[in-house]
């Protein structure tokens, strides 16, 4: 494995767990931070390190840069259904995110 597939791998591992520990202790707070739906979130709450690691070394990027900034006047729930609508669908089922 190259330089680059590692420094990802680890990258996306440490993603991967704080979204995990995000997921397991605030699913609403994951949604907003994360920009995953419920769906992905149950999903991501119930995955072993065994699996995360799985997905970490797929050699691609997990992280999702989502706009960095709120809106005023508008709540954290309010915001995050309008984000919502631009979280691409992803057609993988083995994968969490």
């Amino acid at each position: 494995m190259s330089t680059l597939d590692e420094d990802l791998a680890r990258l996306n591992f440490e993603y991967l767990m704080l979204a995990r520990e995000c997921a397991r202790s605030n699913p609403a707070e994951t949604a907003w931070r994360f920009g995953l739906d419920k769906n992905r979130i149950e999903k991501l709450a119930d995955m072993t390190l065994e699996h995360l690691r799985d997905q970490a070394e797929s050699s691609r990027a997990v992280i999702q840069l989502l706009p960095v900034f709120v809106p005023s006047g508008v709540s954290m729930g309010t915001y995050v259904d309008l984000l919502q609508p631009f979280i691409v669908e992803w057609t993988d089922e083995n994968s969490a995110i």
